[in-house]
């Protein structure tokens, strides 16, 4: 009936032309419009039986049947290979290999309709080598943990299974190696444009930042900070029982919350957008091919956009640990955490090490924050640091200044079986020339992060590279080989997702239209989320000072402003250098709760040559904390009433008195 009904003829897609099917959306509308489903998700589910059954088939690949104008299907007579695509339901069930791996879990036990963790049976599985060789490696290789639904979906979107590669191109206008922020905004702008582009990923699409990176610590953050607020309660007048902190289910939320946006950077999405997506390792064979998968793609312009990985520090028996997989966790592993260790350390006083280190010590774990020096966060100006030092300080952390590390060794190891889920790891200090041992169950190290440069047979093209620098780029970001283009946390000082996104904008434009866009040009504001928060923007005193460049400070506390004192937030400032009696702004540092979304308004005057005078005359809703900003402004304002000015206002108010 199905077959009377839709619009089966000829379609061309990318200038392939494929013979007598029917648009994916026109079945859906089919199935709904004739009550055989009532929403679209359980037409697709509908339809995901049909294509099992080898009734309908996706013209190129194993697509299940979705609600989408861009995606073509055959019945099963007219398709051209004769016959349905190999699935399940038409192999002898004993040899079938799962071709998804919300199947896989289900087929060794696991209920991926339920919120229990498949984990258990996972190890089980893995160790007796149930699972397929292929898709055993790909878990290893992913470290995704624990297998639960909410994985188990963040998988289906940013690995699949069994992902088939697109048949490839006699040429392409751009292909990219990466699947990060970089390569993802490289990938669809181009594909917007018309270009034909492939995408190469030989890991998680989605990269960092969605993986491992800013979507699950900020998720984490926000469970802190709302434990951080119970336990402030009797502060506002409220009176509740003990705040306890379920980790577990602290950290589901986590995965719930990363798996349902995680079809924005999903394979599916990206193929819809006309992107041909091969999921495997890109290496350069020559200055103008690249090699995945066994295929040979040849470009006009490639975009590297590999980004970076955690830094592990040469500390004496640090590797050994973590090779042993007891205790040490950099940013990949952190969150797959289900419970809490109880006696944390912290390797790193930066960004990612001081948000992690104030979250878990609201989680009510012991953090231990080990400093070569005396302070944290050591590129951000002395103020803030003592405002962020200060309150982390308060949530009980403990810090370790000037020290020297010695060794870290495991004195016993985690043994699941006898309740005990983490080790023993001494750290071993030197402080004040004396021996310090400082016991924890679990080390984090966020010691700086290093470019992803020497997997993809750069040397190969012509690229030049630096080990710790990255891609060598000049300000147009192309490479040594004019061709290739390279961006993100590869090419780049400032590892900031925003700036890998403005990063691939620039090299869309340069690389497909023969823009002049440097980034030198680009200013990049950040934000470091501990509470308060610090954000930045421009140049700092330092950077002035080392210049020679005369600047002018306005600065406005914000226990001088009333929502922050409302807010019982009166930790930290606005503070605005300007060039000297001048309202021009070089640089703005804000310390405060909101002061992540804050920086922008300052951001915005910085890029279209906004004075902070003007700032000034710009109405701010009354009570926010944003009125910190126009009250610089006042200040600055205010020094413009000279004494000669102060002295002519007088005589005309006396004037008009008379």
């Amino acid at each position: 009936e199905m077959q009377t009904r839709v619009l089966i003829k000829d379609r061309t897609y990318h200038f392939q032309t494929y013979k007598q099917c029917f648009l994916g959306s026109d079945a859906i509308r089919y199935l709904m419009d004739e009550g055989y489903a009532e929403t679209i998700q359980s037409a697709e589910e509908l339809g995901e039986q049909l294509v099992d059954r080898g009734l309908i088939v996706h013209v190129t690949k194993e697509h299940s049947l979705k609600n989408s104008d861009k995606l073509f299907y055959y019945f099963k007579d007219d398709a051209p290979f004769h016959g349905a695509k190999v699935t399940e339901a038409t192999k002898d069930e004993k040899t079938a290999k799962p071709s998804t791996w919300t199947k896989l879990f289900q087929g060794i036990g696991g209920n991926t309709s339920g919120e229990a963790s498949h984990q258990p049976s996972m190890v089980s599985a893995l160790a007796l080598g149930e699972i397929d060789p292929d898709a055993r490696d790909k878990l290893q290789k992913l470290e995704i943990s624990p297998l639960d639904k909410w994985n188990t979906e963040l998988l289906e979107n940013v690995h699949p299974l069994k992902w088939k590669d697109p048949k490839g191109d006699d040429k392409y206008n751009i292909v990219v190696i990466g699947g990060g922020t970089a390569g993802l905004v490289t990938a669809a702008g181009s594909a917007g444009v018309g270009a034909k582009v492939a995408l190469i990923e030989a890991e998680l699409l989605g990269g960092d930042c969605l993986n491992v990176g800013c979507v699950p610590s900020k998720a984490i953050l926000k469970s802190a900070k709302v434990a951080h607020m119970l336990k402030k309660a009797k502060e506002y007048g409220i009176t509740s029982g003990e705040a306890k902190v379920d980790f577990g289910a602290v950290m589901e939320r986590l995965r719930r919350l990363r798996s349902s946006i995680a079809h924005h950077d999903s394979a599916q999405r990206f193929a819809e957008l006309g992107v041909d997506v091969f999921l495997g390792h890109g290496k350069f064979t020559s200055k103008n091919t690249i090699e995945v998968n066994g295929k040979t793609l040849k470009f006009h312009r490639a975009v590297i956009a590999t980004g970076g990985s955690p830094n592990l520090p040469p500390i004496p028996g640090l590797a050994k640990v973590a090779e042993a997989k007891q205790g040490v966790y950099t940013n990949l592993q952190v969150f797959n955490l289900t419970q809490l260790p109880a006696k944390i350390g912290v390797i790193g006083t930066g960004p990612i090490g001081c948000e992690l280190a104030q979250a878990f010590a609201r989680f009510g774990a012991e953090v231990h924050m080990f400093l070569r020096g005396e302070t944290i966060l050591r590129k951000e100006e002395a103020d803030a640091r003592e405002v962020v030092m200060k309150s982390m300080a308060e949530d009980g952390i403990i810090f370790h200044k000037l020290i020297k590390y010695k060794s870290i060794n495991l004195e016993t190891p985690a043994d699941e079986k006898a309740g005990k889920p983490f080790p023993t790891i001494n750290i071993e200090l030197e402080q004040n020339t004396k021996t310090l041992n400082v016991a924890v169950n679990a080390l984090i190290v966020a010691a700086g992060r290093k470019p992803n440069v020497t997997t993809a047979d750069l040397e190969k093209a012509g690229v030049e590279y630096d080990i710790r620098k990255g891609v060598k780029v000049n300000d147009k970001l192309q490479t040594t080989n004019p061709n290739i283009f390279a961006c993100g946390d590869c090419a780049s000082k400032y590892q900031f997702t925003h700036m890998a996104d403005f990063m691939a904008r620039l090299v869309i434009r340069n690389a497909l239209f023969f823009g002049n866009g440097k980034a030198s040009s680009l200013l990049v504001p950040w934000a470091t989320f501990t509470d308060p928060e610090v954000a930045h923007v421009g140049e700092y005193e330092d950077d002035l000072k080392k210049r020679g460049v005369a600047y002018d400070i306005y600065k406005k506390s914000f226990n001088e402003v009333d929502r922050a004192i409302l807010d019982s937030e009166t930790s930290g400032y606005v503070r605005i250098l300007t060039k000297a009696k001048s309202d021009k702004i070089l640089g703005a540092t804000i310390v405060g709760s909101h002061a992540g979304d804050m920086i922008s308004e300052i951001s915005v005057a910085m890029q279209y040559n906004i004075g902070l005078g003007s700032i000034a005359s710009v109405i701010h809703p009354y009570p926010t904390q944003a009125e910190a900003i126009r009250q610089a402004g006042d200040l600055y304002n205010k020094t413009r009433l000279t004494p000669t000015v102060a002295r002519l206002l007088r005589n005309l108010t006396a004037y008009r008195r008379s």
